[in-house]
């Protein structure tokens, strides 16, 4: 998406996000930018009419689904596949509710010095080369799966155009317990979707077992996934260390950091990022043993993710007669 746009004099624009919005200001090369949210929302290609058009027809087919569970009429692998990428499609409606769509064109400020003038007077704090912008040693960009870790596999495919001129799309912005704990339901629900088919009727006895065995799969891998992601991200930003120096497996460092520091509230925008960038500088590298073990479980459910993808098309070949039969009530709902 876009995001604001910073052009110095004589030097090209790039990307700023909030931390670094908030130093320009601070250093007064900018004044604090106005920005309506009409004008935000005027960059948006998605209006009302679209968003209530979508939610309407999901909210229909998510009915179909229901009435004919009721009714227990047979359902396809097709309706069931798509009705669990429609359950992902409210939660990503839901996050997307604010946020204007497909926006590609940044909102610019302009400065009068150049970039040149601004990492000098930054002094040593901006001698390492930027990855992304300029001011990367104020705040550097969320990681992306593009550029971080395809990066870590040397498999980088991101934009490789710099400084950046847009946010990419695959980025993990710092969200909170919260929003965690609704992303892991989420995909959670995606995978068990899946067991609703466990007793389908399927053409061969053969991918009926095929179903099963990639269901629990993919809700396995899922599981797995959470754990040991929630684990080893503890471990890379130390969140163990002091269980382990509680139990006498690891001395205290010398400079340890204050309660204040290691427990910041997060207050506001600003320092809510301000502690996840400090978080992020301090935290230990992926090792290989994680990506080792990582590797084994993506393959598996790529391969299971694919034979459901197949399957849901194949088994059209062979219905049960009663899949043909439509839920009435719903039909009386508007559709397109």
């Amino acid at each position: 998406m876009g995001g604001i746009l910073l052009q110095p004099t004589n030097s090209t624009p790039f990307l700023v996000n909030g931390r670094q919005l908030a130093y320009l200001v601070e250093k007064q090369y900018i004044p604090c930018p106005n920005i309506a949210a009409e004008e935000i929302w005027d960059k948006s290609k998605t209006d009302t009419l679209a968003r209530v058009l979508t939610l309407l027809q999901t909210c229909w087919f998510i009915v179909q689904l229901l009435g004919r569970a009721i009714l227990r009429l047979p359902t396809s692998t097709l309706e069931l596949s798509t009705g669990a990428i429609v359950l992902c499609t409210l939660g990503t409606f839901i996050c997307w509710l604010h946020k204007p769509n497909d926006v590609f064109t940044g909102i610019v400020l302009t400065t009068e010095v150049t970039t040149a003038h601004i990492l000098i007077d930054a002094g040593d704090a901006a001698a390492v080369p930027y990855r992304h912008t300029p001011l990367d040693f104020v705040a550097k960009e969320s990681f992306t799966c593009s550029y971080d870790m395809m990066g870590f596999l040397n498999l980088r495919c991101d934009n490789r155009e710099r400084p950046l001129r847009c946010f990419p799309n695959d980025r993990f912005p710092d969200i909170g317990s919260l929003e965690k704990f609704a992303l892991f339901c989420m995909s959670t629900a995606y995978a068990a979707f899946h067991f609703i088919g466990w007793n389908f009727r399927f053409p061969t006895r053969l991918e009926l077992l095929l179903w099963r065995l990639s269901s629990s799969i993919i809700l396995g891998a899922t599981i797995f996934f959470w754990i040991f992601e929630t684990i080893a991200a503890r471990h890379r930003f130390g969140r163990w260390d002091k269980y382990l120096i509680w139990l006498g497996l690891k001395k205290q460092a010398l400079s340890p950091k204050t309660d204040v520091e290691s427990n910041m509230k997060r207050q506001d925008t600003v320092h809510r990022l301000d502690a996840f960038e400090r978080e992020q500088k301090q935290a230990k590298s992926m090792l290989g043993w994680e990506v080792g073990l990582l590797m084994p479980f993506v393959f598996l459910y790529a391969a299971a993710r694919t034979y459901m993808i197949v399957e849901a098309l194949a088994s059209l070949r062979e219905l049960p007669i009663g899949v043909f039969k439509t839920f009435e009530i719903g039909q009386m709902l508007p559709h397109w």
